[in-house]
């Protein structure tokens, strides 16, 4: 009788290292997609906040809008602006306790993208420092259909009673930053700007994304 090897084959060897790396590789796609999952609650809970913001405005506001963006460049300097107060990422933040984002320029910008401010989104790839500080990187932008300009180029702020379906219609959307993947070619726009359109939406979260 001839005795039994004491160790494994060559080829019991290889299937054993095919099946860890399998395992392996299901464990970081659960792993990845729970952190997804869990990042995508996380975000819409702060939209929805950010929601619940926009209401107490309009009614604050006698049915006006904020405004979408501000006038000239979306850069910090901008953002300090007097003129600048109502925009959405200056009223909306200080409604919700929080500093508004022209204040954040002018003394601490970093502090923008802390997880824990009203509109930074885990997940999103902001750009390094050295053009982040520069100007804010929008992972959540307003629905740019909401604000129109006037006969005479003039951009007034919007009113409620002018959208016609506010219960279907989107006010915030997770709008693209140039290193977000798109989903479909067709999309434009993934330009971190704090306005956003349906083209700039971004499915960050395995391929699913926010709006409210």
């Amino acid at each position: 009788m001839k005795p039994k090897p004491n160790g494994f084959t060559l080829m019991e060897v290889m299937i054993s290292i095919s099946i860890i790396i399998a395992l392996a590789t299901i464990g970081v796609t659960i792993s990845k997609t729970s952190r997804q999952k869990a990042q995508q609650t996380v975000t819409l809970s702060k939209m929805k906040a950010l929601g619940s913001a926009f209401n107490t405005y309009t009614a604050e506001k006698n049915g006006l809008l904020p405004f979408e963006d501000a006038t000239g460049t979306d850069d910090w300097v901008a953002a300090a602006k007097e003129e600048s107060k109502e925009v959405w990422y200056n009223a909306l933040p200080v409604l919700m306790g929080a500093k508004s984002v022209g204040d954040i320029g002018l003394s601490n910008p970093e502090l923008f993208y802390d997880e824990n401010y009203p509109l930074y989104i885990k997940g999103a790839p902001y750009p390094g420092k050295s053009k982040r500080l520069n100007a804010p990187s929008f992972a959540i932008g307003m629905n740019s259909r909401l604000q129109r300009k006037s006969e005479d180029g003039v951009k007034s702020q919007g009113k409620f009673a002018q959208i016609h379906d506010p219960v279907k219609t989107v006010i915030f959307l997770e709008r693209g930053l140039p290193d977000d993947k798109q989903t479909l070619s067709a999309q434009r726009g993934f330009d971190g700007s704090p306005k956003a359109n349906a083209r700039a939406f971004a499915a960050r979260h395995n391929q699913k994304g926010c709006l409210v």
